[in-house]
């Protein structure tokens, strides 16, 4: 790399010396060309001059025609020298020599000051070492990474995903430096790369889960917590994925998600072990929060707390990509309908003027008919459909979203993102 660089200054050096030397060379030029032209003058002069001569010869005006002739042509070698150095262009490559010494040694002059030359061989320096870094910190389990070797590591980890972009376990390496060095925005930005090189890899959707949550956006939060629930649903013995949803619903005040996500844990891990008592304590602390707020709801009965689910009741929360424009005066139709049945809805809810992102709870108290439960289905989905009038049929207009399966009396929240248009 260093090469190539000195290289392609060394050719910007010479393409702006031939600049710098042409107009010296065009003086060079012109003065021999007019030094030409003077001769070609005086010739043209001799010539009609001794035309002149020969006509005053033959009108008998001149008493010594040889004289006049020798005097004619001793006049012309005194204006004519072939041979003549000319004087201007040698002064010219004077100037030029000087002004082209000062060009280069000005450049690498300036580049020593602000072109940042330190970190260059900084750089060349890592490339050079990261193969060995590489082999003491993931393969020597007694070396203790220090800052700077990690920061080592990272810029030789980036420079050879520079070259090799296709490499999902770099990117996802890449992501957890960043999250080192508390660099969520750089983190997030290599695991969305190695997600959309490997989207199967757990150890990537679990991180890409984990930063999606740390981000604060919403629409981020709602994609990652449909990712957990869709990873659950594939590997359901999976310790970090069970983990995270617990803290996850911890976050979120969720106690009773929070006491289901661990006792799963405890199901997975060996017992008697400092893991099983760990997971035991927290659900212990969870308990006694769940407690606190079912005493509080009791003592205040015109508060609703949120945070608890009861059966037959699910949890949906609603959020929009970017490209989806709310209408002014929009509804929100968000309905229940059965995977193998009829395309009735099975539960409705109508919302005018949705703000979102939006959480919402559905259950039997929303069913379109008295003798159809959504207690009754051990499967369905759920859809929010975003109309620009209260027509739900009018689909001019309008986008949608629909959830993954939804199993009986299911305690994750269910995510639904509209981005599909109508």
């Amino acid at each position: 790399m260093i090469l190539q660089f000195w290289l392609a200054t060394t050719i910007l050096l010479i393409i702006v010396s031939v600049f710098a030397a042409i107009p010296f060379l065009k003086i060079k030029k012109e003065g021999k060309q007019e030094y030409n032209t003077r001769n070609q003058l005086n010739r043209s002069l001799y010539e009609i001059r001794l035309l002149e001569l020969e006509r005053d010869a033959e009108q008998g005006m001149l008493s010594d025609k040889s004289k006049m002739l020798t005097e004619l042509q001793y006049n012309l070698l005194d204006d004519i020298d072939d041979n003549q150095e000319i004087k201007k262009p040698a002064r010219s490559k004077l100037i030029f020599l000087p002004g082209l010494f000062l060009l280069i040694v000005g450049s690498l002059a300036l580049y020593s000051r602000v072109g940042a030359y330190e970190e260059v061989q900084h750089w060349q320096n890592t490339l050079q070492r990261y193969p060995a870094l590489q082999r003491q910190l993931f393969k020597d389990s007694d070396t203790e990474a220090t800052e700077q070797n990690l920061r080592d590591i990272m810029l030789g980890l980036r420079t050879n995903l520079q070259d090799n972009s296709e490499d999902p376990q770099g990117w996802l390496l890449y992501a957890r430096l960043g999250m080192i060095f508390e660099n969520t925005d750089l983190a997030l930005d290599a695991i969305s790369k190695a997600y959309s090189l490997d989207p199967k890899s757990v150890d990537i959707r679990l991180l890409y889960i984990q930063l999606s949550m740390q981000t604060g956006d919403d629409f981020l939060q709602q994609q990652a917590q449909l990712m957990l629930t869709q990873l659950l649903k594939e590997i359901p013995n999976n310790v970090d994925a069970w983990s995270m949803s617990a803290f996850m619903a911890l976050g979120d005040k969720d106690y009773s998600r929070a006491i289901f996500s661990w006792k799963r844990l405890l199901q997975i891990v060996s017992p008697n072990t400092k893991q099983a008592r760990i997971l035991k304590d927290s659900i212990n602390y969870a308990q006694k929060k769940l407690s606190i707020l079912k005493t509080n709801r009791l003592s205040v009965p015109n508060k609703m707390n949120k945070s608890t689910l009861e059966k037959g009741h699910y949890r949906v929360k609603i959020s929009l990509t970017k490209e989806v424009v709310v209408p002014k005066n929009g509804t929100l139709f968000v309905y229940a309908q059965a995977i193998n049945g009829a395309s009735m809805p099975i539960a409705a809810i109508k919302i005018l003027k949705p703000i979102f992102p939006l959480n919402i709870e559905i259950s039997d108290e929303n069913s379109m008919l008295n003798d159809l439960k959504l207690s009754s289905h051990d499967q369905f989905t759920i859809t929010a459909r975003l109309s620009i009038d209260a027509n739900v049929n009018n689909k001019k207009g309008q986008w949608q979203g629909r959830s993954a399966v939804v199993e009986k009396d299911q305690r994750t929240p269910v995510i639904i993102i509209i981005n599909n248009a109508l």
